[in-house]
Formats: structure tokens, sequence, C-alpha cells
């Protein structure tokens, strides 16, 4: 079963900086220093489907974790 929200002890990913479940947005870490890229998703639904394959589960498979740490 999949949850229904998250929260930041949720997250495994080490460059998951929050999450805004209102606006279905996602905010990871830049690619330089003092930066950061925010994810919007259509719906909470692709937000949390994101958020639990990834950012709460095996993030070393995100596209996003994959291109920092190249």
């Amino acid at each position: 079963m999949e949850k229904k929200s998250y929260r930041d002890a949720d997250m495994l990913c080490p460059y998951f900086l929050r999450i805004e479940s209102q606006t279905c947005h996602l905010t990871c870490e830049g690619v330089l220093p003092g930066t950061s890229v925010k994810s919007h998703y259509l719906n909470k639904e692709s937000l949390y489907a994101h958020t639990a394959k990834f950012c709460a589960g095996d993030f070393k498979l995100c596209p996003w974790y994959i291109k920092l740490t190249k």
C-alpha cells in the first residue's frame, strides 16, 4: 500500500531537501553549491509515486541522483 504523505524523516536520498504536498513540488540539491532544483508534479499521486520509488526508496536509481553523482 502506497503512503498518502511523507515526512522528511522518510527520505533516504542525500540530495532531498523538501516536499511540498499542497503544491506538488519536490526540491532537491542543485548541481552547484548553494543551488536547488524544484520539480513540479501534476498531482499528488505522481509526486508520491516518485517519492516512494526514489526519495524514500532506491534513490541510487533516481535520474537526478545519477546526474549529481557523476
